[in-house]
């Protein structure tokens, strides 16, 4: 039962016949384009990939703002940083001085 070459060509012309449709007169206009529920489907699936990027950028921003609360409350416990006085009067207090404007900048920044 050994399939010849006639039968595997008009296997593929079937098959052709599957995916193009039938195949009308010489000239005739086909349809083009996707039909109307496949249209519908891939944007409904569109719509559904944004709704899921926007709940996605709504919670990421929402845990952000969650950690920074929480960071600047461990900076505020943990690493009490106190206006040093004026690096111009005391160049040995100049370090503590940049320190400071580092925290001090990094809590805005965070809006501590």
């Amino acid at each position: 039962m050994s399939a010849g070459k006639g039968d595997a060509q008009k296997n593929m012309e079937s098959m052709e016949m599957l995916a193009r449709g039938e195949k009308g007169a010489k000239g005739e206009r086909g349809e083009r384009g996707l039909s109307l529920r496949v249209s519908l489907a891939i944007v409904v699936l569109f719509a559904i990939n944004a709704l899921g990027v926007g709940f996605n950028l709504f919670s990421t921003a929402h845990e952000i703002g969650t950690n920074n609360h929480k960071f600047c409350q461990v900076i505020s416990d943990v690493v009490p940083v106190a206006r040093p006085a004026d690096p111009a009067a005391n160049p040995s207090r100049v370090i503590a001085y940049e320190q400071y404007e580092r925290a001090a900048s990094l809590g805005r920044s965070l809006g501590c």
